[in-house]
């Protein structure tokens, strides 16, 4: 492998299997065999923590690499971003790392998503344990208009499933997030739109961990 750095003098890599055990609520990675199997030109964006920030620095930068070698158990990227707080990092340095740095695999099926938003209930955010049991989704919410940020209504609504009235009309008991980062925590819910399901109100079956239409009967247990 060609000369590359693993750390710098003012940054250094970010553990993202220690970040996703610290904040698993929201801090997702790709599975260890996808973060393993890496080809070169894949586009894969990691961590790069600053040494010592300054109180107006942020604490890290996430910045993305072409990977330009692949070893047995480390690759060569080459970095696209040019750095903001980072001084000892450039645009086309080169960068050594593992499977282990690596937050996210670029994948051309997530561009449509990355600025729509879903309506989620709260205590779905809130409490890792629960999985969305009922999701819909209504094309006229896609035609609102948009936010100021320039995100835009996805039309989807992630719900547990027995959220009363009054809950759903309290507007602290939802939340607004980004819907490619709710297809990533929740895989089932993002299989489902990527099928490209439109218009209607989805169950998820506890049994098979998919999600079927509402009138969907799930056989009883024998």
């Amino acid at each position: 492998m060609s000369e590359a750095r693993a750390r710098g003098a003012d940054w250094y890599l970010g553990d993202a299997e220690a970040q996703q055990r610290t904040y698993p609520r929201s801090f997702f990675i790709p599975s260890r065999s996808e973060r393993e199997t890496l080809k070169a030109g894949d586009h894969v964006r990691l961590l790069f923590f600053l040494v010592d920030p300054a109180p107006d620095q942020p604490r890290a930068e996430r910045m993305w690499l072409d990977v330009a070698e692949v070893g047995a158990d480390r690759y060569v990227g080459v970095l696209t971003n040019q750095p903001m707080a980072i001084q000892d990092l450039q645009a086309g340095d080169l960068v050594s790392f593992g499977p282990e740095h690596v937050i996210t695999i670029s994948d051309p099926r997530w561009v449509p998503y990355e600025h729509q938003l879903a309506f989620v209930s709260r205590r779905l955010l809130e409490d890792e344990a629960l999985q969305p049991g009922l999701v819909c989704h209504d094309p006229e919410d896609e035609h609102l208009p948009p936010r100021a940020d320039g995100h835009q209504s996805s039309g989807w609504q992630l719900l547990v499933g027995d959220e009363s009235e009054a809950e759903l009309d309290d507007p602290s008991s939802v939340r607004l997030p980004n819907l490619a980062w709710i297809m990533e925590r929740y895989p089932a819910f993002g299989a489902l739109v990527f099928s490209g399901a439109r218009a209607g109100r989805w169950l998820l079956d506890p049994a098979t961990g998919c999600y079927h239409p509402e009138t969907f009967d799930p056989p009883l247990p024998e």
